[in-house]
């Protein structure tokens, strides 16, 4: 019985000045990400935060996520990773954050927008996040998990994305992340330059199977390139695109 946590206290322990995460020209090394989420789990305790609660995170990608995402599996919450309105227009499902005792927004308008919504309590991230931590509880323990016990719910508040909600097990996140460390540890290019092997950036609806495996594998999660905007295609170009694809031809 692990709580999937342990993964990244016992990384700290065994290369503490590593780096562990680069994102947004902000640059963790694992006893700092270690430190920070020691605190967001204090926090989380003093907010009432308890083993089985869920704790939402509607945040863009950068460093202040994986902070959290760990903060809140070392209290023994769920994580329920939300709907994020990076684009001007977009809609936010209604009643997205049901059901969580506590959630991380980075837009302040859609905290005042659902802050008299049932008893969740919206707590706003902005740039000096990271700082105000400081000033926050220090919780350094991990709650222990039953590896049948929730750690991440996927899906909740996006109807039109799937219906129901994703629900993954600490024992599930592990085991998918040990077999994609593995494969980072045995990248040959990453044994050549004697760097710490790296990974795609998690994506901000909150699959993080990249940031669990990074942490297994003691490497560096940077931030992936921002996808380019599709041009105009024709069937014959999409065609094309997709052959050499399927064949293994054409440049990777």
């Amino acid at each position: 019985m692990t709580n999937l946590a342990t993964a990244l206290t016992e990384a700290a322990q065994r290369y503490p000045q590593r780096p562990a995460v680069l994102l947004d020209g902000r640059l963790l090394n694992f006893a700092e990400l270690d430190e920070y989420s020691a605190r967001v789990a204090g926090g989380l305790l003093a907010h009432g935060v308890r083993p089985g609660d869920r704790v939402g995170l509607s945040l863009h990608r950068s460093c202040v996520y994986p902070v959290l995402y760990f903060g809140a599996l070392r209290v023994g919450a769920i994580v329920m990773p939300l709907y994020f309105r990076s684009r001007p227009g977009a809609v936010r499902p209604r009643g997205a954050a049901r059901g969580a005792r506590l959630v991380f927004v980075s837009d302040d308008a859609e905290r005042a927008r659902e802050s008299d919504t049932g008893d969740t309590t919206f707590i706003p991230v902005g740039p000096d996040f990271l700082d105000q931590l400081a000033f926050w509880p220090h919780r350094p323990g991990v709650v222990r998990r039953a590896d049948g016990d929730p750690a991440v719910t996927l899906g909740a508040g996006e109807p039109a994305v799937k219906p129901q909600a994703t629900t993954l097990t600490h024992a599930f996140l592990r085991a998918n992340a040990s077999a994609t460390a593995r494969t980072l540890r045995d990248e040959p290019a990453a044994e050549a330059d004697d760097r710490p092997g790296r990974v795609p950036a998690f994506s901000s609806t909150g699959r993080t199977h990249g940031l669990n495996a990074a942490i297994l594998a003691g490497a560096c999660l940077p931030p992936g390139p921002e996808p380019a905007a599709p041009a105009t295609r024709t069937a014959r170009d999409e065609q094309a695109g997709v052959r050499p694809a399927l064949t293994g031809s054409g440049e990777r």
